[in-house]
């Protein structure tokens, strides 16, 4: 008789927080459903972490660990993915958590939905004590929607978005990420579908970028069953030297996408957009962060010896910018004419204008 479990929660742990890890990992172990398997995967965590999941797994059978080098999030995954035993696989992110019936409603989605490479849910955001409703799609959908065929184009749209996109008053977190949805496991495998060993952020985007050009059938369904947790101490807020390697690493992953799938001027300069946004952040977390401590001469020279990188420098001067926000078109003139200085005004406004909105959202 195969006692396979339906679904595999894969919970990447690395140095987070113990109150964090322990309500991620008491989530798991509150699912009013059993047909699950959850893999705590401990990344070389140089803190107590480890200990933790050794703990919650010897008192859950459900819960299994695997302890590994460090190898960062993107390997992390594709292990819990090959050590899978069930047919689908969920990713949890170890800040994060789940609501009560996550697996219960997942297997009810498989058993109506189950012809689909991907099924689709929603999420919280929470940040600090403020929980947000998140919408996918900018709006609540009743029903379930079906992408296949040229409708798949409405995904890729989320990730790499129209020159000119209408806003999305609801989506705080955007369609890229790999949480909230459960991947059939034999698709990932059969079309060499993975997260990229080496990219250190965003790995989601390119994940998902390939697994909804390749997917059949992706569902979809505004139901909430994922937390989001907004961590101020996380590593995609905090000071990053040497972000600018991260970012281009992922414009090659993203270039080499547009390349072999939708190598038209459209996708080209969505891809341009795209990335004077992810240049103004490397301003914001390296060169003109207040706690990179280099003298500001070292700072301007590293940022503009990595404007001239290939990829970003195409992206400036080649990215149209006409009828984008006032805010893209400025960071476009001041990159174009090496404003540098200008430029690490300009994100730290912008960073203090986004705290004051996540304030605001917390209030």
């Amino acid at each position: 008789m195969d006692d396979r479990p339906l679904i595999t929660l894969v919970v990447p742990v690395y140095k987070v927080p113990y109150h964090l890890l322990r309500r991620c990992l008491d989530s798991v172990c509150a699912q009013t459903c059993d047909d699950f398997e959850a893999i705590l995967i401990d990344d070389g965590s140089p803190d107590q972490c480890g200990r933790i999941c050794d703990e919650y797994a010897a008192r859950h059978p459900a819960m299994r660990v695997i302890h590994q080098e460090n190898g960062g999030l993107s390997v992390v995954r594709n292990n819990g993915v090959e050590a899978a035993r069930g047919d689908w696989v969920c990713f949890l992110d170890g800040d994060d958590w789940i609501e009560p019936d996550t697996i219960g409603y997942a297997k009810e989605y498989v058993a109506q939905c189950g012809d689909g490479d991907i099924l689709i849910w929603d999420e919280y955001y929470d940040i600090g004590d403020t929980v947000k409703e998140n919408c996918f799609f900018g709006e609540e959908v009743e029903g379930t929607l079906c992408f296949q065929g040229e409708d798949r184009e409405k995904l890729i749209d989320r990730i790499l978005p129209p020159k000119i996109a209408k806003p999305r008053a609801k989506a705080i977190v955007d369609l890229g990420t790999a949480n909230a949805r459960a991947y059939r496991k034999a698709f990932l495998q059969e079309n060499n579908v993975y997260n990229q060993p080496g990219l250190k952020r965003t790995q989601d985007n390119v994940f998902n970028l390939w697994a909804f050009h390749k997917a059949d059938k992706v569902y979809y369904r505004c139901k909430r069953l994922y937390h989001y947790v907004y961590n101020e101490e996380a590593a995609t807020q905090k000071y990053s030297p040497g972000i600018a390697d991260t970012m281009y690493f992922l414009y090659e992953c993203m270039d080499r996408f547009v390349r072999q799938t939708r190598d038209t001027q459209e996708y080209h300069q969505r891809l341009y957009l795209r990335f004077l946004r992810v240049i103004s952040r490397c301003f914001e977390l390296d060169y003109a962060n207040r706690n990179n401590e280099k003298p500001k001469g070292q700072r301007l020279a590293e940022a503009r010896r990595d404007m001239q990188r290939p990829l970003f420098k195409n992206a400036i001067e080649a990215c149209d910018v006409e009828g984008q926000a006032f805010r893209i078109r400025l960071i476009a003139f001041l990159l174009r004419h090496r404003m540098y200085r200008s430029m690490f005004s300009l994100v730290r406004v912008n960073a203090m204008t986004r705290n004051l909105r996540l304030k605001n959202r917390k209030d």
